[in-house]
């Protein structure tokens, strides 16, 4: 089942722990279909410390779930050029 986290409380940063296998999509607020990213949760461009600001999620939110989930319902997501 796919998750949006929206909010950074913290749930991002459970999930990536728990969930070390499956898949993140990155994407604007709006979900523009011109830039979502599909990575592994590993990526490091998604996980650890933000190279940019405090927190993963904020004007960026992320969904999350399993591989096929993410592109069955967003197949306009283009993988990570370093993780995928």
């Amino acid at each position: 089942m796919i998750e949006r986290l929206i909010v950074d409380s913290g749930a991002y940063d459970t999930w990536l722990a728990d969930h070390q296998d499956q898949y993140v999509i990155n994407a604007e607020r709006s979900l523009n279909p011109d830039n979502l990213v599909l990575h592994r949760a590993t990526c490091r461009t998604i996980n650890g410390t933000p190279a940019r600001g405090a927190t993963w999620v904020g004007s960026y939110v992320k969904l999350v779930g399993t591989r096929e989930e993410l592109e069955t319902a967003h197949p306009a997501a283009r993988p990570c050029r370093l993780c995928l």
